[in-house]
């Protein structure tokens, strides 16, 4: 089996850094190159409100690339390629992820993963407000503008196999149990979308058709935005207590509970939900990437994943390796895979808000 037998170092700085400025890597060259080409692998995009990652694939290119991440540096590190579970030697290809159209299922996910260190995801079962319309600031359910309150409760089926995520709905107009819909959808395929219609309850075999929801593995996406030509949006209603703690962190104990049959109520008790206090609350698909995790914490001190933000000072921190996380990325051409990390955020001064330069780091395993 191939081994992250090389390295490569990536420096981004000068005009790289000026605002609305996209800047493109191949790790396997080591080199930067045009982001018109189709050898890049990881695209730094250095937007006007800050800074977004981006690999080749899905919604951001059209090569073979993924992300598989982003996880702690101290699990990161024992892997020895990107191929093989360094514990089990299980094959974890299937794990990487394009980047897609997503929204608030990315902002604010609806599991946590390797909490048990199985690879496994875990439900928090947050209840999501998905409106028909979301140009509309009405909250209240219609047969003009359904709104659906929605969880999903299970990513496995019976069989304990992977990619069949069970998800249960209302009409937030009727929060009643027995008005409860509950399906498992086949989300298997790591190419193909299923697509739920929450009126009917059925699966839609054409995207043109209606739909609301789409499942691929655990990726979730609305037919609104980016996704689709509809008018979906979302909102979280209620997050169940007991899942994280103050630092956003997961609670083991919680989440390694099943919690199906308690958190129903978290879905019925329609009163008790957070809403939109606009139309524009309401959130649209836009394109994703598991390369931009939503950030966690409290302003002043915001954890965006690969770096920190102080509030106070406007400057950005690279994390040190103790709390660091990176990620797995497989190449444009899907053939290679690198272990990247944010290593250094240079600024000039303690007072200055504009980084001089961006260090990325990668460990690469060479095509076969």
């Amino acid at each position: 089996m191939a081994s992250f037998s090389q390295s490569a170092e990536w420096t981004i700085s000068g005009a790289s850094l000026n605002p609305n400025v996209q800047t493109c890597f191949d790790f396997d060259s080591d080199s930067e190159v045009d982001c018109s080409s189709a050898t890049w692998d990881v695209k730094f995009d250095n937007q006007q409100r800050g800074v977004s990652l981006w690999s080749n694939s899905g919604s951001s290119g059209d090569g073979d690339g993924g992300v598989f991440g982003l996880m702690d540096w101290s699990e990161l590190s024992a892997y020895n390629n990107g191929m093989q579970d360094p514990k089990t030697g299980s094959d974890i290809t299937h794990h990487y992820n394009e980047d897609n159209s997503g929204g608030i299922f990315d902002s604010h996910s609806w599991y946590a993963y390797n909490i048990a260190e199985n690879h496994k995801l875990y439900p928090n079962n947050r209840v999501y407000l998905i409106t028909t319309d979301h140009t509309d600031p009405a909250t209240a359910s219609s047969v003009q503008q359904p709104i659906y309150a929605m969880q999903i409760i299970n990513y496995y089926d019976e069989a304990g196999e992977s990619g069949h995520p069970t998800v249960r709905w209302i009409d937030t107009a009727m929060p009643r149990a027995d008005q409860v819909k509950t399906k498992t959808i086949d989300a298997t395929s790591n190419t193909e979308w299923t697509y739920l219609n929450l009126k009917t309850g059925n699966i839609v075999d054409d995207a043109t058709k209606q739909w609301q929801v789409a499942f691929r593995r655990n990726s979730v996406k609305l037919n609104g935005g980016a996704s689709g030509t509809g008018k979906v949006g979302g909102f979280v209603a209620n997050t169940p207590d007991g899942y994280y703690d103050d630092k956003d962190e997961p609670i083991k104990a919680k989440f390694m509970t099943d919690n199906k049959e308690q958190s129903l109520a978290n879905l019925l008790n329609v009163t008790d939900f957070d809403t939109p206090k606009s139309a524009g609350s309401w959130m649209v698909d836009s394109d994703s990437s598991d390369l931009n995790p939503g950030y966690t914490g409290t302003y002043p001190n915001l954890d965006f994943g690969w770096y920190t933000y102080n509030g106070m000072t406007h400057q950005l921190s690279a994390k040190p390796d103790d709390i660091a996380q990176g990620a797995l990325i497989r190449s444009n051409s899907g053939d290679s895979y690198a272990r990247m990390r944010l290593t250094q955020i240079n600024y000039p001064d303690a007072t200055t808000t504009k980084a001089t330069s961006w260090v990325f780091k990668f460990d690469v395993q060479p095509a076969e």
